[in-house]
């Protein structure tokens, strides 16, 4: 009866015994009966479940380090769950993985089975169940847009082609480099034989901007606000949607998040806040890793896990036709995810005159951004 309490049934509890007085020293039980079972369960479970490989490219860099504490702390994936870490970078960053991988093993993780370090695509990307592709070149100053493109689109075709040659077909890829949607499209058209709905875009973190600017703003906290939305390309056109965002505070009504703001405050501070997020950041401090970090982590944890019965996230992925986007268009959609970690897009939410604009205007530049970068990849 502890354990069933414990494990989803707490609030039956709180109502049935409000009346005795007996609140406090019925959670108490459960803890105190379920600690050891759950420490004792963990262990079982891992002996049973087959370890997870985790591909991660650009290791030795900032993004991956935050990323990699979320891994080995059990975060992601589960605390049941063991993982084999492989990190991957160029040549000239190997000492610099070497160094992440001793701190792996200083952190004496109870989830990291073992940690291959490699500057080998073909080595990290055999065997992997994951691949979280983070290495790209930077946007460095002088650099054309032209340029930049044409450097990642590279990148991009070589690890498609890899993944295509020794990946598993069950493989689930996911594209942090920038332009991401892009990058993912290139990717993806370049390994034929693993399913397009393996491949996936980040746009959690501003998904995860979103919530941040919004919660605040009505009083709440981000974990009482779900469903905002962001559309389209992860760039200046990217559109943070919080028109079907909803509150739902503890003894509360649940309700629509817009009607508790402003459509000036919607439509103006909001968008430009998130679009602009990155680039204040970058002025203040240079990098934007502890907080990508986490969106990754996000974004995996839903993917792998499922996303919460009745509410959706933001993920970049192949358009199958919904809200007008063609079809294999690498775009930011709400989705829902179910516990075997296949993504569906929410076809049926109402778009407004506004939205519609936004929506829009961001398929127009990835329309042209795919265009350009498939040609340079025809002739690389």
């Amino acid at each position: 009866y502890c354990k069933q309490l414990y494990q989803g049934r707490v609030r039956e509890a709180v109502v049935s015994t409000q009346s005795t007085g007996s609140f406090i020293l019925v959670i108490c039980l459960c803890q105190s009966q379920m600690n050891d079972h759950d420490s004792h369960n963990c262990e079982d479970k891992r002996r049973k479940l087959a370890p997870m490989t985790i591909c991660i490219t650009g290791a030795a860099g900032r993004i991956a380090y935050s990323l990699i504490q979320s891994l080995a702390k059990g975060d992601v994936f589960g605390h049941e769950q063991l993982l084999v870490l492989h990190l991957l970078d160029i040549e000239q960053s190997k000492e610099a993985m070497e160094g992440v991988a001793m701190e792996i093993e200083d952190m004496a993780s109870h989830v990291v089975d073992k940690c291959i370090v490699t500057t080998s695509m073909k080595e990290a990307i055999s065997g992997a169940d994951v691949a979280v592709l983070i290495a790209s070149v930077p946007h460095l100053p002088g650099m054309e847009r032209k340029e930049l493109l044409k450097a990642n689109v590279r990148i991009f075709k070589e690890t498609g082609e890899t993944l295509e040659r020794f990946g598993k077909r069950t493989i689930k890829v996911l594209v942090v480099a920038n332009p991401s949607n892009t990058n993912a499209l290139v990717c993806m058209n370049y390994a034929p034989s693993i399913p397009r709905e393996q491949f996936t875009g980040l746009s959690m973190l501003d998904h995860n901007r979103t919530l941040a600017q919004l919660a605040p703003k009505i009083g709440a906290t981000t974990d009482e606000v779900t469903n905002v939305v962001v559309w389209g390309n992860h760039s200046a056109t990217m559109y943070p949607d919080i028109s079907h965002a909803i509150v739902h505070r503890i003894d509360e009504v649940v309700r629509p998040a817009a009607d508790l703001v402003s459509k000036e405050w919607a439509r103006d501070t909001l968008i430009k806040s998130v679009r602009t997020r990155y680039a204040e950041i970058m002025q203040r401090r240079g990098m934007t890793t502890m907080s990508t970090g986490k969106a990754i982590a996000d974004h995996l944890k839903y993917w792998t896990r499922g996303t919460p019965v009745g509410q959706f996230v933001s993920m970049a992925v192949p358009s199958n036709g919904a809200y007008g986007i063609a079809k294999g268009v690498f775009y930011s959609f709400p989705v829902q995810v179910n516990k075997h970690g296949d993504i569906k897009v929410v076809a049926d939410l109402k778009v407004d005159e506004f939205s519609r604009e936004m929506i829009d205007n961001s398929y127009i530049e990835l329309q042209t951004e795919a265009k350009e970068a498939l040609s340079i990849a025809e002739v690389l």
